[in-house]
């Protein structure tokens, strides 16, 4: 883990300003009023640690680059992944950035990873200043619940295969940049299971040729 000096380049900068008005507009002029040295660079490595479960949390980030996965461990030493941290995704353990209370999770790097990096007090010192800061905070909390009560829906009503399915159409070239093993954990079935479910859909789309033929 490296983190570089303070300050990050007009490209990262329209990076995660275009990323924030996706969700929430904030006008540029205020968006400007961040001091230049808010984000910093945090480079990672493969396996490297953003958040570690019980310690305390204190920064957000931007992945400017990489891959990260955010887990929990269940009492049994399960892995359970939450969801995956992209190019372009905003990384954290927001639930305990609000609470204060040490992290419920880990986010741990899957590959060599770039972070933009800020304190997230210092964000919320913003919060108070205008509509526009406060209505980032409130879509930051709505987006979370949102992300969450998708999960737990499509965990219980959805089929291990329905999951599999939503997964590679929402995330084209998943299996070239995951592990079986990792696909299967955040799908919330075993990696033989998940090989039963790909041979199932292979079968029935060779058969359905066969048909056509």
């Amino acid at each position: 883990m490296k983190r570089e000096n303070k300050g990050i380049d007009n490209f990262i900068n329209e990076l995660i300003y275009n990323s924030i008005c996706r969700f929430s507009f904030i006008p540029k002029e205020v968006w400007q009023e961040l001091p230049e040295d808010f984000f910093s660079i945090l480079n990672l490595e493969m396996g490297d640690f953003f958040v570690k479960e019980n310690k305390p949390v204190y920064n957000f980030g931007f992945v400017v680059e990489g891959i990260l996965k955010e887990y929990y461990i269940t009492k049994d030493g399960n892995e359970y992944i939450k969801s995956f941290n992209l190019h372009g995704d905003f990384t954290g353990s927001y639930f305990d950035l609000l609470s204060g209370m040490p992290s419920t999770c880990s986010i741990r790097a899957l590959k060599s990873t770039k972070l933009a990096v800020a304190n997230f007090k210092d964000l919320q010192i913003y919060f108070d200043k205008n509509i526009h800061w406060q209505r980032l905070g409130r879509m930051l909390a709505e987006k979370l619940f949102i992300i969450k009560a998708r999960r737990e829906y499509e965990l219980l009503t959805l089929s291990a295969e329905e999951r599999y399915k939503k997964l590679i159409h929402d995330w084209t070239g998943v299996e070239t940049e995951l592990s079986q093993v990792l696909i299967a954990s955040y799908l919330g079935i075993t990696p033989i299971s998940l090989s039963r479910i790909k041979k199932g859909i292979k079968d029935r789309i060779n058969l359905k040729g066969k048909e056509l033929n």
